[in-house]
């Protein structure tokens, strides 16, 4: 029986499971992420933008119209600043790499992030040696998996 979690989803899932001959469908592997404009987008950037558009358009077609009249000026001019700025930070964090500038020197951003088959290794690092990246890692990566430039 497969291990399966409260939503029904198989928790062992990597590659897409064997057809009927037992050939197994290789779909393309996606691109590293650069930034936050690289491809596949993910949810919460729609969400994110969704949800400045929605509080853009009630705070000055809403509230600030139900005013009085003597705060209207200066509550668009605050809130005006306010959603400027924050569009600015927005745009400049989705822009930048995160990456760290040691891991953005060595990684190639050209090449697909490598698929990890969980029916030939139970755990991404085992004995010291990381089944993505290819090669060894210290005591502490082992530990801090996190630390992988895949994971």
């Amino acid at each position: 029986m497969k291990e399966m979690n409260i939503c029904g989803i198989n928790k062992n899932w990597v590659l897409p499971e064997a057809q009927e001959n037992n050939v197994k469908k290789f779909l393309p592997r996606p691109l590293s992420r650069v930034n936050g404009w690289s491809p596949p987008l993910h949810s919460f950037q729609a969400i994110s933008w969704i949800t400045y558009l929605a509080m853009s358009i009630v705070t000055f077609g809403i509230f600030i119209p139900f005013l009085p009249y003597s705060w209207k000026y200066a509550a668009n001019i605050v809130m005006g600043g306010v959603f400027i700025f924050h569009l600015i930070v927005h745009l400049i964090a989705i822009t930048i790499d995160p990456a760290d500038t040691n891991v953005r020197l060595k990684k190639d951003y050209t090449q697909p992030v490598p698929a990890f088959d969980r029916s030939k290794h139970t755990h991404v690092i085992q004995n010291q040696y990381c089944h993505l990246c290819e090669e060894q890692k210290s005591q502490t990566l082992q530990r801090l998996q996190q630390m992988c430039l895949w994971l």
